[in-house]
């Protein structure tokens, strides 16, 4: 399996090892990995698709405005 290399902010730091019975390897892993699965999901399923960019560009706006709205309405 390769390595990889990250920062962390200091302060997720000394929470993170003020907690030396959770191996932080396998949480980083599994979130990686579910992240992962969802991409490749969304990468199949976009592929699938028959929108141009522009149609997608014109539902991005219609679902925000929508939802936009219906926030000012609350």
């Amino acid at each position: 399996m390769p390595d990889i290399t990250f920062q962390i902010p200091t302060e997720v730091e000394k929470i993170l090892s003020s907690h030396p019975e959770i191996k932080w390897d396998m949480v980083v892993t599994e979130s990686l990995w579910n992240y992962a699965k969802k991409l490749r999901l969304m990468d199949k399923i976009a592929s699938k698709s028959k929108l141009s960019p522009r149609d997608l560009n014109i539902l991005d706006k219609s679902i925000k405005a929508a939802i936009m709205s219906h926030y000012k309405e609350s």
